[in-house]
């Protein structure tokens, strides 16, 4: 009877331990892959797929432990990637669980400047060169408020939603790029409109051109509020934010369960009265928008060392919307070492990074790709 007794409490003192869930046991859906949290990705130039099968691509990213690739589809020339090549790649992408977000050029198109001249950007007077009033520039940046140049824009980006099953449409050049430009008819027509004495403007760069184009003239009228000045620069900043909102309300009406995200330059991170008047390309403005947004923080470009991502991914993630993640991009060319890509992802993920672009795959060299692999483990 005793034997009994013993054997009935060590079985419910069992059945007891069964029914009670360890408070140290991690439930595993509580539990978050790395490949939902974090964005491990590269960009890469479609005219690649022109050139190495989409196969072997899509193997050696999933090899590398890449799981989003950031495809130009059409860059600053205006060209589309062909539509076959572009179908295989992302076919042969999703099989091996890669995302494929198309990389798209904005404010610069040689194509649709060469069937519109006159949609070139117009630059500052510039006296040295015997410009007293704003002259047409001839590179490949376009007119945003050029009649029918956005419409063009949302067409092309319909395009690519309507057709291929991608993951995320991926804006670049979705900004000016220099305070000189934009000083045409239509910008000075609405900046008048708006209450701003263009006139004066252009004057200022008239009487002192090194000052108010070169120098910091123009951002210190800025930063202490002249009002001319401030409703120029806001009225660039609303045309950049008017374009991702219409190219947002598009996805929404079209597709709307891709993504839209961007790369930005670092400048509106870490000095934001700078790049509002070089680039009106505001992170706390445009953020609501986007769900990713990249700064392209090229610290050898910037004579910087890897600790300026640091900086960079904090003073970004500071200035957008919580909803917006920060996703660093990286440097892979003009000589950068295996051991500084290293350092770069290692300071941005230490300074709260959602993850990082490599650019670019076209460059990243032998010695780098082992690096990017380990790395991309997170």
């Amino acid at each position: 009877m005793r034997r009994f007794i013993i054997l009935a409490a060590l079985l419910a003192a069992f059945l007891s331990s069964c029914s009670k869930k360890d408070e140290t046991t991690v439930d595993p859906s509580d539990q978050k892959t790395s490949s939902n949290v974090s964005t491990r990705g590269v960009w890469i130039y479609g005219s690649t797929l022109l050139k190495e099968k989409s196969d072997s691509i899509a193997a050696k990213l999933a090899n590398n432990n890449v799981n989003a690739v950031y495809l130009l589809v059409k860059g600053t020339s205006g060209q589309k990637t062909p539509a076959a090549n572009l179908t295989d790649f992302i076919t042969a992408a999703h099989a091996k669980k890669i995302k494929v977000h198309l990389w798209i050029a904005i404010a610069q198109d040689d194509n649709f400047l060469a069937s519109n001249p006159d949609a070139h950007v117009y630059h500052c007077p510039k006296p040295s060169l015997g410009y007293t009033s704003p002259y047409r520039d001839n590179g490949s940046g376009v007119n945003l408020l050029y009649p029918g140049y956005k419409q063009y824009v949302l067409d092309n980006i319909k395009y690519f939603l309507t057709n291929f099953d991608c993951d995320g449409i991926h804006l670049d050049y979705i900004r000016y790029s220099h305070l000189v430009y934009s000083f045409d008819k239509y910008q000075l027509h609405r900046a008048d409109s708006l209450g701003c004495n263009t006139q004066r403007l252009i004057k200022l760069f008239n009487d002192n051109y090194d000052n108010y184009a070169s120098g910091d003239g123009f951002v210190n009228l800025y930063s202490s509020g002249d009002s001319d000045v401030v409703k120029w620069v806001n009225m660039r900043k609303n045309i950049i934010y008017d374009y991702i909102k219409s190219i947002k309300d598009l996805i929404t009406q079209t597709k709307p369960n891709v993504e839209l995200n961007a790369a930005f330059m670092p400048e509106g991170a870490i000095d934001p009265v700078y790049a509002d008047v070089y680039y009106s390309q505001n992170y706390s403005l445009n953020s609501p928008l986007l769900s990713m947004i990249s700064p392209m923080a090229y610290f050898k470009d910037y004579n910087k060392t890897t600790d300026w991502l640091t900086t960079v991914t904090e003073k970004a993630k500071q200035a957008v919307d919580p909803k917006c993640n920060i996703t660093m991009g990286i440097q892979a060319y003009n000589g950068v070492t295996s051991a500084q890509i290293s350092e770069q992802i290692s300071n941005s993920l230490k300074a709260g990074a959602f993850g990082l672009i490599a650019f670019r795959y076209e460059t990243i060299t032998a010695d780098q790709w082992p690096v990017i692999k380990e790395k991309f483990k997170l």
